[in-house]
């Protein structure tokens, strides 16, 4: 494994996420509100070949000082020259909601750079990146209107946050912030990328529809595999994550496989 650590790729990447002997990393970006923290519970269920790195975006967490951007454009650019030395070896990218289209974006960006490819992209929660969203915009609402949106939608938030109104207003600024980025995101087309997609939702997830989740294969020459799973739009963190867990291990797998074939053929 070669190492990539330096103090502004470790604003993004936690050096505490290096694991010794890697040979796949796994780049992991998060849904709206959220941050590395949601990938904290998969890191103790990934083989040990796998190197999870949870990208902290700024805005939370260990980065509450800096401003979190409502432009994908400028936080594409920065998070790409951060971390593209950590392309250096076999790597894949998983993203939720939000995060799928950064993820995205952000394999382009580094196709753009002439960056090795990843090995598979693996898109949860959103329909294909060219595809405008059916619902409203919610970013700029009244807070009440915003929360009871977003209960409608998306399930609502915790209810212990709910009662913790310091903690709310807290929270908030933060969720509306990536929202916009996304409700805002203008899709720029560009050639497909060569990598496999795997693409997956919630069964009840009803910001997606099928027909919108088939269509991230227009993004890609290589193979294309779209999976529901029993749940939500948060499918991944209830009942289904097991089984969501045991797919990307078995994808990384594959990887790890045709990597080592390819090695040895040289």
């Amino acid at each position: 494994m070669i190492d990539f650590h330096d103090s502004e790729r470790d604003k993004w990447i936690s050096p505490r996420d290096r694991v010794s002997g890697a040979r796949i990393r796994l780049f992991c970006l998060p849904h709206a509100g959220s941050g590395a923290a949601a990938y904290q519970p998969w890191k103790r269920l990934m083989p040990s070949f796998v190197e999870l790195c949870a990208i902290r975006l700024p805005g939370r967490e260990t980065r509450l000082n800096e401003s979190s951007f409502s432009d994908s454009k400028l936080l594409i650019r920065e998070m790409t020259e951060a971390l593209a030395d950590g392309c250096n070896m076999p790597y894949a990218i998983f993203g939720h909601s939000m995060g799928s289209v950064l993820a995205y974006e952000f394999a382009q960006e580094l196709s753009s750079r002439g960056v090795r490819k990843p090995e598979f992209l693996f898109l949860s929660g959103r329909v294909a990146a060219h595809l405008k969203l059916s619902a409203k915009p919610l970013h700029d609402l009244p807070s009440d209107q915003f929360i009871a949106t977003i209960e409608a939608r998306y399930g609502g938030l915790p209810q212990e946050l709910l009662r913790d109104q310091e903690m709310l207003d807290f929270y908030l600024p933060i969720l509306q912030a990536d929202l916009k980025l996304i409700e805002t995101y203008q899709y720029q087309s560009k050639a497909p990328l060569t990598c496999p997609f795997i693409v997956s939702a919630g069964r009840n997830d009803q910001s997606v529809w099928d027909e919108g989740l088939q269509q991230w294969s227009v993004h890609t020459t290589g193979d294309f595999r779209l999976q529901r799973f029993p749940g939500d739009h948060f499918y991944l963190s209830g009942e289904s994550r097991a089984s969501l867990l045991h797919l990307l291990t078995e994808q990384l797998l594959i990887a790890d496989h045709r990597c080592a074939s390819e090695m040895n053929s040289i």
